[in-house]
This record gives structure tokens, C-alpha cells and sequence, in this order.
């Protein structure tokens, strides 16, 4: 009975980096890890690769409305999670089909 316990719990314990891998990663960190050129930067995630954001195509397209995504003053944004990303971007992108693939943004 014992070595059946000792079994179970081995068996857990090494599943937990699996369970955890295969998490939404809503809170898994983002860091900028690259400035490309002006208005142009590379985010590194944790869990579904790279994420790469044209500020200069954005403001074009939004015909240099900043309220669009920042509020107030614009100011800098702090994207800190997929959460976060997630939450800004999609205001806009979920009202089309690009955030229902995700390397549509990320890739690996």
C-alpha cells in the first residue's frame, strides 16, 4: 500500500509542470524584450512565443487617435501578461476574427 501511495504521489508531482504548461497563461509574464525601430517592439512571452506591435501602423490606421488606447494623456502602456495584452488589444482585434488565432499575433 505504501509503495502504491509513493507511486501516486511521484506520479503528481511530475505532472504538475505539465498542468501548469498547459495553462491559458493569462498571468504568464510578457517582457519587451526589443525595440526594432522607433515605434516598433518585440514582446517575449512565456507561454505562445513572440508578440510583435507596430505603434507607428497603429496610429495610422486609427488616424492618430490615442484615446483609442490610452487613456487620458497618452502615456505609456505596461502590457505585464497575456491578460493584460489580451485586454487591451482585444478591445479592438475581438471584434474581428484576428484574436480566435493566436498567431495571428504570436509566434514561435
Amino acid at each position: 500500500m505504501k509503495k502504491l501511495l509513493f507511486a501516486v504521489i511521484i506520479i503528481v508531482i511530475a505532472l504538475v509542470p505539465v498542468f501548469l504548461a498547459q495553462q491559458n497563461g493569462t498571468t504568464a509574464p510578457i517582457t519587451k524584450v526589443e525595440v526594432l525601430e522607433e515605434g516598433v517592439y518585440k514582446y517575449k512571452g512565456d507561454t505562445k512565443g513572440t508578440v510583435m506591435f507596430n505603434h507607428n501602423q497603429h496610429v495610422e490606421m486609427l488616424d492618430g487617435d490615442c484615446a483609442s488606447c490610452h487613456e487620458g494623456e497618452p502615456a505609456k502602456i505596461e502590457i505585464v501578461d497575456m491578460s493584460s495584452g489580451h485586454g487591451l488589444c482585444g478591445t479592438c482585434h475581438e471584434q474581428t476574427d484576428d484574436m480566435n488565432a493566436c498567431n495571428f499575433c504570436h509566434s514561435k
